[in-house]
């Protein structure tokens, strides 16, 4: 059984001036609950039990809100020391994993959720996979693309490309099974911090010959960094529940 790993140990300080002072960015409120339940829904329809959370020293507030469980899904918590990027987070609750992880961060909301069995790499058909969303070119500017075999096999995937291809959008939602984290581990140059961000971890399993393929997971993600992006976020949240009330 894949463990869910959740990484919160983001400063939050693009959203700062639409917050609290004293709450994290995962804890901010969407629809009335924190953001980084959302992460915990989507891990909960996978039929994952067990979710480690990666926090940073100020992040107290995390583990004090939602405590030891979420619905039936144990939680662990594991403090990254120092926020130097994606990877070093990953990394950071290596320890508490067991057979493969699910990936999430706690700042991104799905809209049209299509989580599905698919996501998880367990069958043995590839090593990992990376869930994706269609968008406009601009927002894959600010996120990442992938590029596919006619399978959906993954080829390559760039961090903020300047030239946009499709309309495939990277996101956080990601699988990796236990093969891939120990690669990573053997692979980080901690001195370097190299790997650094996820785009760095899937090209890097790639070259060692590891098999992912791209999983469309929802109709729309939300990448909440600003008060902007906040703000959309509610209003796509009140537009679905007005639908779902019609």
């Amino acid at each position: 059984m894949e463990t869910g790993l959740i990484l919160a140990a983001g400063k939050g300080s693009r959203l700062s001036s639409g917050i609290r002072s004293t709450a994290c960015k995962a804890l901010v409120k969407l629809g009335g609950a924190p953001l980084i339940t959302y992460s915990l829904e989507n891990l909960n329809s996978l039929g994952i039990k067990e979710a480690v959370i990666v926090i940073g020293r100020k992040h107290g507030e995390i583990p004090a809100t939602l405590g030891s469980k979420y619905k039936g899904v144990s939680l662990a918590y594991v403090i990254q020391e120092k926020p130097v990027g994606l990877v070093n987070a990953m990394l950071s609750a290596k320890h508490l994993i067991r057979d493969g992880f699910v990936l999430q961060l706690s700042d991104e909301v799905f809209f049209g959720s299509q989580v599905e069995d698919a996501l998880l790499p367990g069958n043995g058909a590839f090593d990992f996979s990376v869930g994706f969303t269609t968008d406009s070119a601009e927002k894959i500017r600010r996120n990442f693309s992938i590029e596919t075999d006619e399978k959906m096999g993954i080829l390559h995937c760039t961090e903020k490309p300047e030239q946009v291809f499709d309309d495939r959008k990277g996101t956080g939602f990601c699988a990796f099974s236990q093969e891939c984290l120990d690669l990573l581990d053997e692979a980080y140059d901690a001195r370097q911090n190299e790997p650094k961000d996820l785009c760095d971890f899937i090209n890097l399993l790639i070259s060692l010959g590891k098999k992912g393929r791209a999983v469309h997971i929802a109709e729309e993600e939300i990448n909440v960094n600003t008060p902007e992006e906040l703000q959309y976020a509610q209003k796509r949240f009140h537009e679905v529940l007005s639908a779902e009330a019609e």
